[in-house]
C-alpha cells in the first residue's frame, strides 16, 4: 500500500515543472543565514537554518531540492551531521526537481544503521548498492564527496572510497538534474556546500571532523 501510494505521489509531482535556475555551478552555500533563501525549494517536512547550518528534524522523504542546474559530470562535497546514533542521512542528485527518489539516493546509515546505499530511482530498489556493515556509528560530522562521471558515481566519506555505482543509463540532463537534501525521520544537519564541475573540481580532501 505504501509503495502504491509512493508511486501516485511521484505522479503528481511529475505533473508540476521543475523551477527555473537561480545560480549556475561552480555554487557553494556556507548557510550563514537566517533563512533558506531564494535558491532552495522545499517540497515538505521541517526544513530551516540554524546556527548556520541547513537543519531538518524530520522531513518524510519531502526533500529539500537546490534551484541549480548540474552539469553531467559533476562534483559534490558537503559536511552532513547526524545529532542521533540513527546516523541515518541522505542527499538525493540528479533529481526532477520536485520528488523524492526521482534521481540518485545516497543513504549513510539507513535502516537503524544497517545498511548504507546508492540507489536508483527508489531506494529500496533491487538494483541499489549496499554496505554492509556500514563502517559509521553514533552521531558525528562527516565529509561527503561525490563524484559523477558519465554513469560512474564514487562516494567518499571522510576522504576514503566509501561505495560505487555503475549505471548504464545515466540520469543527467535537462529535467534530471537538481540535488536535494533528504531526510526520513532523524535530527540531520548539513554545511559547506561545494559544487563543481567534474574538470574544475579540487583534489579530495580528509575531513578533520569526522571519524
Amino acid at each position: 500500500m505504501k509503495r502504491v501510494f509512493a508511486l501516485a505521489l511521484l505522479a503528481v509531482f511529475a505533473c508540476k515543472k521543475q523551477e527555473a535556475p537561480t545560480k549556475s555551478v561552480p555554487f557553494t552555500d556556507d548557510f550563514e543565514r537566517n533563512e533558506l533563501g531564494p535558491d532552495w525549494a522545499m517540497s515538505g517536512g521541517q526544513w530551516n537554518i540554524d546556527k548556520g547550518q541547513v537543519f531538518s528534524t524530520g522531513a518524510n522523504n519531502s526533500p529539500l531540492f537546490l534551484k541549480v542546474a548540474l552539469p553531467k559530470d559533476v562534483v559534490v562535497e558537503v559536511e552532513v551531521t547526524s545529532e542521533t546514533p540513527l546516523v541515518d542521512s541522505k542527499i538525493e542528485l540528479m533529481t526532477n526537481g520536485r520528488a523524492h527518489s526521482s534521481g540518485y539516493v545516497f543513504i549513510l546509515g539507513g535502516w537503524s544503521n544497517t545498511i548504507s546505499c546508492i540507489a536508483r530511482l527508489d531506494e529500496h530498489g533491487a538494483d541499489r548498492k549496499e554496505k554492509k556493515p556500514t563502517g559509521i556509528s553514533g552521531a558525528g560530522t562527516h565529509l561527503w564527496r561525490i563524484e559523477k562521471k558519465g554513469g560512474r558515481l564514487d562516494w567518499y566519506v571522510d576522504g576514503q572510497p566509501y561505495l560505487s555505482f555503475d549505471d548504464p543509463e545515466p540520469l543527467d540532463g535537462p529535467g534530471q538534474d537538481r540535488l536535494a537534501f533528504s531526510n526520513w525521520q532523524n535530527r540531520i544537519r548539513y554545511d559547506n556546500l561545494k559544487i563543481w564541475p567534474l574538470d574544475q573540481a579540487p583534489p579530495i580532501k580528509t575531513s578533520t571532523t569526522g571519524r
